[in-house]
């Protein structure tokens, strides 16, 4: 698919039963939504949409390996998926203008997705975990005040 640094945005989705539980998007231009932290217990539903620097798209995007490049354009589904149904959804937009994706069914309970795809989606909550709870306690305080 090239070069990781073509990468113009890259996103990451989480369903489980059907449900979001994680939405991750962060661009090169620095925007960023989030919403949810991939629980498969206690969903969250607000989203948060704001811009931040280029270091955090940067950082995520240092860590496209060729393990994460491999799958895309591929469906991958566990052959008897056990526990709740998940469906993670791992995408690429390039500078270019092309999109690439792989999405993977598997049960809460049963073998997910390729270790390398787990790091990858493990590392983007990561890295858009302090900007997340940072909007969530605005929220908090505003909610406050009002």
């Amino acid at each position: 698919m090239g070069d990781g640094n073509e990468i113009a945005a890259i996103m990451v989705v989480l369903l489980v039963d059907g449900e979001q539980s994680l939405f991750i998007m962060l661009s090169e231009d620095g925007s960023i939504n989030r919403m949810g932290n991939g629980s498969i217990d206690q969903i969250e539903h607000q989203m948060f949409i704001g811009r931040v620097g280029p270091d955090l798209f940067k950082e995520l995007r240092s860590q496209v390996t060729a393990g994460v490049v491999y799958f895309l354009g591929q469906r991958l589904a566990a052959p008897d998926p056990k526990g709740t149904l998940c469906e993670l959804s791992v995408m690429f937009k390039y500078a270019d203008g092309r999109e690439a994706a792989s999405v993977w069914r598997y049960g809460s309970e049963s073998q997910g997705p390729h270790p390398e795809v787990c790091t990858f989606v493990a590392t983007a909550a990561r890295v858009t975990e302090p900007w997340f709870q940072q909007q969530k306690e605005m929220v908090r305080r505003n909610a406050r005040t009002t």
